[in-house]
């Protein structure tokens, strides 16, 4: 996986148009499961979820915007798109801290980091895992003891593995792309005359 070879830019918004479904799906799954997470699995008083739960319908309110892009057949723009995938990780990581580093709510960094590593360059994917496992480290290690450690490395080896997979996938597509394949394989006819 080349690190070095900086798309153009009709390159990253060709990327981009065409993870854009990838980014929207996702993070309609991150902002369902934060609710879910949440509401079954609460942490702190009823001020403090209020204001989880506020954080979380922020996002769909977001959402609602870039789908709507999506249903008008308008590209997002790159610095929408990057601008939002930074505000997911920022809340997510609010809601971690506030739930301590041991909360489920990790679990939201998945989506997030799957939908960036598809739609964006290796260079973009890196820089935004690097910040995330970071963050994450920072967090769970203020608040988890030490005796915990092989679990943070665990979850930090497990982000890192998605932005990877998601990196490789994005390689596969624009190298289909760049070569013009279709996206699935045409089907062969049965020639006349075959035995059926």
């Amino acid at each position: 996986m080349s690190l070095t070879s900086r798309p153009t830019r009709d390159e990253a918004q060709s990327d981009l148009d065409h993870g854009q479904v990838v980014i929207i799906t996702a993070r309609w799954v991150l902002i369902a499961v934060g609710l879910f997470l949440l509401i079954v699995k609460p942490a702190g008083d009823v001020a403090e979820l209020r204001v989880q739960i506020g954080l979380v319908l922020l996002l769909g309110l977001g959402n609602f915007f870039m789908h709507a892009q999506l249903l008008k057949r308008r590209p997002v723009a790159r610095p929408l798109a990057l601008a939002a995938g930074a505000i997911d990780l920022t809340v997510i990581s609010v809601l971690l801290a506030s739930q301590g580093g041991d909360s489920q709510v990790y679990v939201l960094y998945f989506p997030a980091l799957l939908a960036l590593s598809v739609a964006f360059e290796p260079m973009v994917t890196m820089i935004y895992t690097s910040a995330t496992v970071l963050v994450y480290a920072a967090i769970a290690g203020a608040t988890l003891p030490p005796d915990r450690s092989a679990v943070v490395m665990t979850r930090v080896a497990m982000l890192a593995a998605v932005a990877f997979c998601g990196g490789a996938y994005w390689h596969v597509e624009r190298d289909r792309r760049r070569r013009g394949e279709p996206v699935r394989p045409e089907t062969t006819t049965i020639e006349e005359g075959s035995t059926r």
